[in-house]
């Protein structure tokens, strides 16, 4: 694959992994030995967290099937780069073929089936492999209440059901750019709603202001501390249908934000009858910078290095143990009432196509003809065999 690092981690070298044909040749010899070091890298990604690779992969794929790929899907795979030009054709065919995850985990192991899935296998690597900062990982759901807490919000609103935290290198450039800037400011929590097809630049960009249409108030990023006021803006999408959380979902970003006056716009309604009317008041504390009524105060950061994203909430609209039945039993119970049930309009239009059917059955005199005939006939041989 293009671009792919010269040498993986010693890791791949300490796997117990049975020698090659003697008959490949070089080239094919140096492909299959990079197959399967990619192979053992994927292996413990997903073995390791299994949900965060989920998650992961179908932002990418909502990115990869979205009309705005020019904008959204960056880091762009460089293996589907032809002379500087993006072969999405080629990628979403990939992208089509990908079985679910556990069923990539088991066929890993297969190592002579690994050159018949190269092509899975090396955009996997890249997506979950490569990508590697910043990482996700799934936060227990006993933990959720917790995290929600850090805003401060006392306002109630719907929990996600899933919560992923996103975890960087304190290495990393952006990183220490923040820790830098963050010296002798407050520090705030606050969420951002956006599209789901935005996750996967947002995830390993941050948040950019070209991602955010919403400028009646000024150019930047909005933010709140109140979830409800953010989660209008969290335009759910579809993602990767066979995934384990949801083939549709919404994300929302709970970042962590630099109190620092020259970044940042307070915006704070001055009155409760939806006026739309604005003020602003950056000489108040973040977090005592409320209205009279409760209404809490937006943020619109114009400098997006006062911003790191730390936790991504997840709404799963449709559970997956919905979707894809683990194993044929269930597909067999009850099978055509879950099919009438998931299908109803085609079932009502269904029903109204048999009742206009009988209802012309009915008044047909050709109908009635051979009815009031095979009733003879089965009369008769009623007779024949009661005699």
């Amino acid at each position: 694959m293009d671009g792919e690092p010269e040498a993986l981690s010693d890791t791949a070298t300490n796997c117990n992994l049975p020698p090659a044909s003697e008959t490949l040749s070089d080239n094919t010899q140096a492909r299959l030995d990079t197959l399967e070091k990619k192979a053992v890298h994927l292996r413990l990604v997903l073995e390791k967290d299994f949900k965060a690779a989920d998650i992961k992969w179908s932002l990418f794929v909502a990115a990869a099937f979205s009309f705005r790929y020019e904008s959204c899907l960056r880091p762009f795979p460089p293996a589907f780069l032809k002379s500087g030009v993006k072969d999405m054709d080629e990628l979403l065919s990939v992208v089509t073929d990908v079985p679910a995850l556990d069923l990539v985990l088991e066929q890993l192991d297969n190592l002579d089936n690994l050159s018949n899935m190269s092509d899975i296998i090396d955009l996997l690597f890249y997506v979950l492999v490569r990508l590697k900062e910043p990482t996700l990982k799934t936060v227990p759901a006993d933990v959720h209440e917790a995290v929600l807490l850090n805003t401060h919000s006392t306002i109630s609103a719907p929990k996600p059901q899933y919560i992923f935290q996103v975890v960087s290198s304190s290495k990393s450039i952006a990183e220490t750019k923040w820790k830098d800037l963050s010296k002798n400011h407050n520090i705030f929590y606050a969420y951002h709603g956006n599209r789901l097809e935005n996750f996967y630049t947002i995830l390993n960009f941050g948040l950019q202001q070209h991602l955010n249409k919403n400028t009646l108030l000024g150019n930047g990023v909005y933010l709140s501390p109140d979830l409800n006021i953010s989660l209008p803006y969290s335009h759910g999408g579809f993602g990767w249908g066979a995934s384990c959380i949801g083939g549709h979902l919404s994300c929302i970003a709970m970042c962590e934000v630099i109190d620092a006056p020259e970044g940042i716009n307070y915006q704070k309604p001055i009155s409760n009858e939806g006026d739309g009317i604005y003020e602003d008041d950056k000489s108040k504390k973040l977090l005592s910078d409320q209205n009279c009524d409760g209404q809490m105060t937006q943020y619109i950061v114009t400098n997006c290095d006062l911003v790191r994203v730390r936790y991504m909430l997840v709404y799963a609209k449709q559970p997956a143990s919905m979707r894809f039945p683990t194993t044929s039993v269930n597909r067999n119970v009850g099978g055509f009432r879950q099919w009438l049930s998931r299908h109803k309009l085609f079932s009502i239009l269904l029903g109204y196509g048999l009742m206009l059917a009988t209802i012309g059955f009915a008044n047909n005199q050709p109908i009635h003809y051979y009815y009031k005939i095979l009733l003879k006939k089965l009369d008769i041989a009623y007779s024949t065999v009661k005699v």
